[in-house]
């Protein structure tokens, strides 16, 4: 019987896991670069029952499940539709499972989808939680940037100077299993032994994806299939509580007759 209830109690963690993931999916469905959340579900090992037979010893080898549980949290990694901004420092990815390197304020280097880059006020180019570009890129004094190339050249023209020049160029880094990395909080990701060390290259180049200037991504979070999600979710909660109180009811019953 108390098998029976913590089959009941882990229906409603699973499920009320999987509503926390598609509230704070769909409060992001605005965020640059941000990645939907799914939990995996995995059932349960399942116990041994005896049941007795006719004429005949009880059988140890019938096996009951004991619910469902959280496997884990995997995000899609696909990429957004990048969505014209105009502004030649925002930058969007276009292709899976690839991120700019940024460095914290305190050193720390993290992973993001978020291609929205600003000058600090030492030219450095930095994004909107004030992490730095990774390596550093530093604009000239009075430089005014132009566009930055598919292969990650930003191009600026300098006072004075009528044709752009290169006064940095953006790196990309990916991962053996992106579904490893450990989110951080403001849209960055941190590599893991899950997630392997990362492999830092061109874009456009050994495989990595171009970039395009004056775009930003969109979020892969898909308005109707989380609320497809929601009212699933919501409905095997419901069962779930009520498969509980149905337990409970049956318990009382057997007291009231017992006693």
């Amino acid at each position: 019987m108390t098998s029976l209830y913590a089959t009941g109690a882990n229906g409603l963690r699973v499920q009320q896991a999987r509503l926390d993931a598609v509230a704070n999916n769909v409060a992001n469905l605005g965020t640059t670069g941000f990645k939907a959340a799914r939990v995996d579900m995995v059932d349960m090992p399942p116990q041994p029952l005896e049941v007795a037979r006719a004429g005949g010893a009880a059988d140890p080898v019938t096996e009951i499940g004991e619910g469902v549980t959280i496997g884990g949290i995997s995000r899609v990694f696909e990429p957004g539709t990048p969505r014209p901004t105009g502004n030649p420092l925002d930058v969007a990815i276009l292709g899976p499972n690839t991120f700019f390197v940024v460095t914290t304020p305190d050193g720390q280097t993290l992973y993001t989808r978020d291609g929205q880059f600003r000058p600090d006020s030492t030219g450095q180019l930095v994004t909107p939680a004030g992490d730095r570009l990774s390596p550093p890129i530093t604009l000239p004094p009075g430089a005014s940037v132009t566009e930055v190339t598919p292969e990650g050249r930003i191009l600026a023209t300098l006072p004075g100077e009528v044709n752009p020049v290169e006064v940095g160029r953006i790196t990309l880094a990916r991962f053996a299993n992106p579904q490893g990395l450990a989110a951080a909080g403001q849209n960055r990701f941190a590599a893991t032994v899950a997630s392997g060390p990362p492999q830092v290259g061109t874009p456009g180049a050994d495989g990595f994806p171009a970039l395009q200037s004056g775009a930003l991504e969109a979020s892969t979070v898909d308005l109707a299939e989380q609320m497809t999600t929601l009212i699933e979710a919501q409905r095997a909660y419901t069962v779930n509580a009520r498969a509980l109180q149905t337990l409970d009811e049956m318990v009382g019953l057997a007291i009231q007759v017992r006693s």
